[in-house]
């Protein structure tokens, strides 16, 4: 459905959210929203947000797949119907302010949508996200731990000019709106999806920090060669992250830090050979809702 969304909808139980999210966030869900639905045992919706360009069909039995799986290890799988449909453009932003509120995150932000008038509280950066068609919002977990690790990294920054951060796969732009509004001197965001880069750059006009946020739509080879980043926030799930090690390392200034997130804690396990082969080790580890946050640094000596 070219100029629009398509929504995919499945039940879940507890034991089963953690493993039907990751499968629609590897299969490039745009993001997610998770509700529990009425009765006992326990269930919960999960809806998932896809570009209207991506091949639905193949996606749908993947998921059928990994509930029959899922179903023959012994878990409850409630209702094993697949629902899809398709949304236009003008009905996302309707679609989302039934689900964004204003959040506040770490000691010193706060998310709000345009439409939110406030009031807010007291002495928090604010930052305003439309989400459009991309992901990012700060209500899921991976993007709460990288802004709270992003926001003590800025803590400990020393007084005079600000780091140069890199945002590796932006969405929305709120993880390089958030740096550069926490003091960051410049954030080059960069995203291989056009529709979040055009998110970026609609969301970057609200805020009076734009100057200092440059977005480029492309990966890791549209930064210019030989820039290094004092920080580094990549927000993208295991099977994309897990390659991308030795190039981010490589971008890494002497003393610069790296904060990867987008990772379940079952996949926590493939990971260390890969960052150790990289030159990289971890120095903090966050964890919520089954999901995994590390700030990781280069060996020295």
């Amino acid at each position: 459905m070219a100029g629009g969304y398509v929504e995919i909808s499945v039940a879940a139980t507890g034991e089963t959210e953690e493993a039907l999210c990751d499968f629609l966030f590897s299969e490039g869900a745009l993001g997610l929203v998770i509700e529990d639905l009425p009765g006992e045992p326990r269930r919960i919706s999960i809806r998932g947000s896809f570009a209207g360009t991506l091949p639905i069909g193949p996606l749908v039995e993947g998921l059928r797949r990994l509930q029959g799986s899922l179903e023959a290890l012994g878990f409850l799988v409630p209702d094993g119907s697949i629902a899809v449909r398709e949304i236009p453009v003008e009905d996302w932003g309707r679609n989302w302010k039934k689900h964004f509120r204003p959040l506040p995150v770490g000691r010193r932000l706060v998310i709000a949508p345009p439409w939110e008038a406030g009031a807010f509280s007291q002495g928090r950066l604010l930052i305003r996200i439309d989400p459009a068609m991309a992901f990012g919002t700060g209500h899921h977990a991976t993007t709460r731990m990288c802004l709270d690790a992003l926001e003590g990294f800025m803590n400990q920054w020393p007084e005079g000019p600000g780091p140069l951060v890199l945002d590796a796969g932006t969405g929305t732009g709120i993880l390089a709106i958030a740096a550069a509004a926490l003091g960051a001197r410049q954030v080059v965001a960069i995203d291989t999806d056009p529709e979040a880069c055009e998110a970026a750059r609609r969301n970057l006009a609200l805020h009076a920090c734009a100057n200092r946020v440059q977005i480029l739509p492309g990966g890791i080879e549209v930064v210019e060669p030989g820039t290094r980043f004092d920080l580094i926030l990549a927000n993208l799930d295991t099977k994309t992250l897990s390659p991308l090690f030795p190039t981010l390392g490589q971008l890494l200034a002497p003393g610069g830090r790296l904060i990867v997130t987008g990772i379940t804690l079952e996949d926590e396990a493939i990971l260390p050979a890969s960052i150790a082969a990289s030159g990289l080790h971890a120095l903090q580890r966050r964890t919520e809702d089954e999901w995994l946050c590390l700030t990781l640094a280069l060996e020295t000596g």
